[in-house]
């Protein structure tokens, strides 16, 4: 009798043991399968439709779903017509520790985001990884990701804060500006001339819209000078750089066609002004990297004058430029499908892309060959001719020396690259308008500006 209830004894306890033992490592289990169910699968947020995303993505998807057919794309979409709900809800996920694996950005959350913490460090990969030649990139762009030591975006293309006029218009209004004259420099250029009949100086200043106007933070940023430590949470409006700067902003303001808030631009607002003399200067840019390249025979053709087009200069002068970031990606840190995520950005970086991408967008590519191969096919097309509207025929001319010099020093001078915090041009705009407009003090507009970027880089 005791040999049998110690045997049920036995028989109970190897049970329980059993059960212990299952019951600690089901989830262990659990989580295994949990993450080869989703070690194929890549999810994005995207605006557009399950056919068609916007363009950069679409060629990044494309190109991806080529390489790695086993790889599942999850893409949870946004109406095309509500970018802001898009944008709004890529930054609450993943804030949230959710959203997607591979982050889509403009300069709107991209600081928001770098400061969250929430953001992969690419730098390690791009490390481990001996595919990955870094000279192959213009690496000053990619820097611009750079923050806390970590590369937490990586950058896919950049913009130049330029202008375009004639040498005809310049001479008719006794203005002299020199290839390497410092911002001040061109500010007293200006002033010094003779803006006749009434022409503005810039077709479009002010509003958020990139493509036709001259943002104060695209000023601010070509100068050279940054006022705003993200990392260190600080502002350095109190220096005189940044006064001069404002007040010379301010000069360009009032002297410029304004655009009201959330008012669209044509991209081609400066190029019919430079056409019938309404501006001096344009601040447009070309539909892509190739219509940059011909932007010079297509003032030449328009105007029938000589083109002259160069950065706003860097606050010292000097024969270098700032390169502003467009466009990025970033990895989500809790994604548990990182070497897909980081597969996916080199895809968007690749040859392939990046030429697709840039023919339907106003940006420079990092990648450097596709520089060189844009570069080379703008001069396979010397001599062709089109027709731009019903007066005017551009010809397909080779670069002068200027322009060359100019397309070299936006390619291969780059100074650095930097982000700019669409958020913080808009507290910008909204502090500095009423000074602009000459409705309160300098003092009074910058303690305001002041209090709310504060407030905004602590959140």
């Amino acid at each position: 009798m005791k040999l049998r209830l110690f045997k049920r004894k036995i028989v109970i306890i190897a049970f329980l043991v059993v059960v212990f033992v299952l019951a600690g490592i089901y989830p262990m289990i659990h989580k295994k399968n949990a993450d080869v169910e989703t070690s194929n699968t890549l999810k994005i947020y995207a605006v557009g439709t399950d056919s068609r995303v916007s363009n950069g993505l679409q060629d990044t998807l494309d190109e991806f779903q080529k390489k790695y057919p086993n790889i599942k794309i999850k893409k949870v979409l946004f109406d095309v017509n509500n970018i802001e709900k898009y944008e709004k809800t890529l930054l609450s996920d993943t804030l949230a520790g959710k959203g997607p694996d591979v982050l889509y950005l403009t300069s709107s959350d991209a600081k928001k985001l770098q400061r969250s913490g929430m953001l992969q460090d690419l730098k390690t990969l791009i490390d481990k990884d001996k595919s990955f030649n870094k000279e192959d990139y213009n690496n000053k762009i990619i820097n611009a990701g750079m923050y806390n030591g970590k590369l937490t975006l990586m950058p896919l293309d950049y913009y130049v804060n330029q202008y375009a006029t004639t040498k005809e218009l310049l001479n008719s209004n006794r203005i002299n500006l020199k290839a390497d004259s410092s911002e001040k420099d061109f500010i007293k250029a200006v002033e010094a001339g003779n803006l006749n009949g009434g022409r503005k100086l810039f077709a479009a200043v002010g509003g958020a819209d990139p493509v036709g106007n001259m943002n104060l933070s695209d000023f601010l940023a070509g100068s050279g000078y940054q006022f705003i430590d993200y990392e260190n949470k600080k502002v350095y409006f109190d220096k005189p750089e940044f006064k001069e700067l404002i007040e010379d902003y301010k000069k360009i303001y009032k002297a410029s066609a304004k655009k009201a808030e959330g008012e669209g631009s044509s991209g081609e607002e400066g190029l019919q002004a430079l056409k019938s003399g309404a501006a001096l200067f344009s601040n447009d840019r070309m539909d892509s990297f190739k219509d940059f390249l011909s932007s010079e025979s297509l003032i030449n053709g328009i105007t029938k004058e000589t083109s002259c087009i160069n950065n706003m200069p860097m606050l010292e002068g000097g024969d270098k430029v700032v390169g502003i970031v467009s466009e990025s990606m970033a990895i989500n840190k809790n994604s548990k499908n990182k070497e897909a995520a980081y597969n996916f950005i080199k895809c968007a970086l690749s040859t392939e892309v990046q030429s697709k991408a840039c023919r339907q967008t106003s940006y420079i590519p990092v990648n450097n060959k596709v520089v060189k191969e844009f570069e080379d096919e703008y001069k396979s097309e010397i001599g062709k001719s089109y027709e731009y509207d019903k007066n005017d025929t551009v010809v397909q001319k080779p670069l002068s020396s200027d322009f060359q010099n100019y397309v070299n020093k936006v390619t291969n001078n780059v100074e650095k690259g930097t982000i700019i915090d669409d958020s913080v041009n808009n507290l910008m705009m909204e502090c500095l308008t009423p000074y602009f407009q000459d409705k309160t003090s300098y003092e009074s507009a910058i303690n305001t500006l002041q209090s709310k970027v504060k407030i905004y880089i602590n959140e």
